[in-house]
């Protein structure tokens, strides 16, 4: 059998494989930092949100705290159902909440709750990149691979918006899931027709 040499075509072949593994790895790697950073972007929030709640029940107990209760309470509100009801029963809602606050006792997020809520991110993100991954290192064809790769992507991408919907009926799920794979697929082929 003859030898290579120094034929450049015999270096194409292993150059585009360590081309790919090195995208593999990064892309992994900056995957593995993001879910990091998400889940403890997560653990942060909640302490954040504790610390409010411990903040708008304090104020609610002290005599000149309490239009400062209000205010804060009215902020917190003011994105959900209540902020759409008029200003009279707004009213009557904070009063109501504002002393029914006063008996809780509130306690800070256990660690390990902080624990597991980066976990579980940092596993949901991970896995979900070593799944999208998997095609480059399983299929020779980087073509293929790329195809099946944004075919799984789509696909939880449906289980995502399935699981998103708050209505109980298959029918709006099924509906939900469709939807959100239906603009991960625009935005595939957006990105592989640039170029991606």
């Amino acid at each position: 059998m003859r030898g290579c040499g120094t034929s450049p075509s015999c270096y194409v072949v292993p150059l585009k494989v360590a081309a790919l593994w090195r995208v593999v790895n990064a892309a992994l790697a900056c995957c593995i930092a993001w879910g990091l950073v998400d889940g403890i972007f997560y653990a942060w929030e909640l302490h954040y949100d504790r610390r409010k709640i411990e903040t708008l029940v304090s104020l609610s107990k002290l005599p000149d705290g309490v239009e400062s209760a209000r205010s804060l309470l009215e902020e917190d509100l003011k994105g959900t159902v209540i902020g759409s009801l008029d200003g009279r029963d707004q009213q009557c809602l904070h009063n109501l909440l504002l002393e029914k606050i006063q008996h809780i006792d509130v306690s800070r997020v256990p660690l390990k709750s902080s624990l597991i809520t980066v976990l579980v991110t940092f596993g949901l993100v991970v896995g979900t990149a070593v799944i999208v991954l998997s095609p480059f290192v399983l299929i020779p064809d980087v073509s293929t691979a790329l195809s099946c790769s944004n075919a799984m992507g789509i696909v939880l991408l449906f289980f995502v918006g399935f699981w998103r919907e708050y209505d109980a009926r298959l029918s709006l799920k099924f509906k939900s899931g469709i939807m959100t794979a239906l603009v991960a697929l625009i935005i595939a082929l957006v990105t592989v027709y640039l170029g991606g």
